[in-house]
């Protein structure tokens, strides 16, 4: 092999390792940073206290808990497709089951936007599970408004 060539090969090679190891980090922070969410969450629905003083104020801790319950559930779902356990098209059909349970609508409701909001631009992820969410979000109501109207 010449020695040009074998540099090459040795070149792609490194830059293929540096990329791959960007990604681990970027994956490794992710993680601790849902941590982090998940037992700020727990917290919050374990202690009404502090539910107390961090709820909106057209809302009661108990229903803020629900709520963020439903951020925990969302949150994870996320970091699902981010870490690429689950294909975008899993986390649709997760998002569809999840949007069924009152709380998850509830919670897409009042925070949704704030949610769409905080999504990085360029961070074609979470854009995705945004979208999917919203889309979610208007076939349940669209449900569930056709089913009160057909109980009338």
């Amino acid at each position: 092999m010449k020695a040009h060539i074998a540099l090459l090969a040795l070149t792609a090679l490194a830059g293929a390792h540096l990329v791959q190891r960007e990604r681990h980090h970027r994956q490794r922070l992710d993680l601790v940073a849902a941590n982090r969410q998940e037992r700020w969450l727990t917290m919050i629905m374990s202690r009404p206290e502090i539910a107390e003083e961090w709820k909106p104020e057209d809302m009661s801790a108990q229903e803020y808990s629900a709520l963020m319950s439903a951020n925990l559930a969302l949150g994870t779902l996320s970091l699902r497709h981010r870490l690429g356990v689950d294909s975008t098209e899993q986390m649709r059909f997760h998002t569809s089951y999840l949007m069924s349970i009152g709380c998850v609508r509830r919670y897409w409701a009042h925070f949704g936007s704030l949610r769409e909001a905080g999504a990085v631009h360029g961070e074609r992820q979470l854009g995705t599970v945004n979208d999917a969410l919203a889309n979610a979000y208007r076939t349940a109501r669209r449900e569930r408004e056709n089913a009160d109207a057909a109980a009338i």
